[in-house]
């Protein structure tokens, strides 16, 4: 696993696969202009809100964005890529990050769509409801 920055191509890459399918349909010219806005939106949205977060790369297919606090560490973003998905990444990188939580004796927190199946994903892995808004985004965290 590499420490890279969150500006990384290729975790923006990562980041633009899942982007790409909400714009299914659409003409080509508009969907990359779309993605490449939402792109920078998103990133530049982490940098803001946890200006010393980092990166973290596997095998050029998954990454995490990850910031640190006193007692809590916040999962700001996952994602595999398409080709990559079922092969245990995403475990692996939330397994590694449980594991330095419970090292630490910190809390890992976390935001996901209510709807979302990672939701599901979390819960197994021990994650609770602590907020947020039923209908949109709710906040998870893991003692």
């Amino acid at each position: 696993m590499d420490e890279v920055s969150i500006d990384d191509p290729r975790v923006q890459e990562i980041a633009a696969e899942e982007i790409r399918t909400q714009f299914a349909g659409f003409p080509d010219g508009v969907a990359a202009s779309l993605v490449s806005a939402q792109i920078a939106a998103k990133f530049r949205s982490l940098i803001v809100q946890h200006p010393d977060a980092v990166a973290h790369l596997i095998s050029g297919c998954a990454y995490r964005v990850v910031a640190r606090a006193e007692g809590v560490i916040r999962l700001c973003d996952i994602a595999v890529s398409t080709a990559a998905r079922g092969r245990g990444y995403g475990t692996l990188l939330l397994r590694d990050l449980l594991d330095e939580a419970d090292a630490a004796g910190a809390a890992l927190e976390l935001s996901v769509w209510h709807d979302a199946p990672a939701r599901s994903w979390y819960e197994r892995h021990g994650f609770v409801v602590v907020g947020g808004d039923p209908h949109a985004y709710i906040d998870m965290r893991r003692e």
